[in-house]
């Protein structure tokens, strides 16, 4: 069988993204634990199998590292893009669709997450990092809205606040959840049935 041309053979770039990409997730899984400060290049050269000259070779510094992993990890479009792409006139499910992706999305990288948020204060180009991700996801649900209503399948609303109103409440209860560590009495089901009907109800009666 032909090796595929994307194929880099080994001892070239390969074995240096695969490098780069162990250095990340230690760094990853440290921050986790430790949080930014405790994760050191030390403990992450340690985990990852390389040295610290090596992480240096990959990295500027530590600070590098954080903003890579939160560009890789802010980067929600494909998996908002699959739970409203189907043309359908269902409003409601498409809703309740993107609600669990969204909030999904935000559970699968928290651990990250929660240390951008505590890093935020020190480092402002993790806050504009970080913003993207409910930026992105209330501008996507915006627009379906805009289309759903041009198509007939919604009365005229205002689209750019529903969309915010909706996103901010799973944003808000995975924070409940995972950083603040409140006991929350209703479940995420039935978060994402009921405010999705308050959302339609609310474009129903303008």
């Amino acid at each position: 069988m032909n090796q595929s041309k994307n194929t880099v053979p080994q001892g070239g770039r390969g074995e240096e993204q695969e490098t780069r990409e162990r250095i990340l997730a230690a760094a990853r899984q440290l921050m986790a634990q430790k949080g930014y400060r405790g994760a050191t290049t030390r403990k992450i050269s340690e985990l990852a199998g390389v040295n610290e000259v090596t992480i240096f070779r990959h990295f500027k510094n530590k600070e590098c590292i954080l903003i890579e992993l939160l560009e890789e990890m802010t980067e929600i479009r494909p998996a908002l893009e699959r739970a409203i792409c189907a043309e359908t006139s269902d409003v409601r499910s498409m809703l309740m669709n993107y609600a669990e992706a969204y909030y999904n999305a935000l559970v699968e990288r928290k651990e990250v997450l929660i240390i951008c948020m505590i890093e935020a204060d020190n480092h402002p180009e993790v806050f504009d990092l970080l913003s993207r991700m409910p930026q992105t996801a209330d501008d996507m649900l915006s627009q379906k809205l805009q289309e759903m209503h041009e198509a007939g399948h919604l009365p005229k609303g205002d689209f750019n606040i529903a969309a915010h109103m909706f996103v901010s409440s799973f944003f808000h209860a995975f924070l409940g959840r995972h950083w603040v560590k409140v006991d929350c009495v209703i479940d995420i089901p039935t978060l994402i049935e009921g405010t999705t009907d308050i959302l339609l109800r609310g474009i129903d009666n303008r």
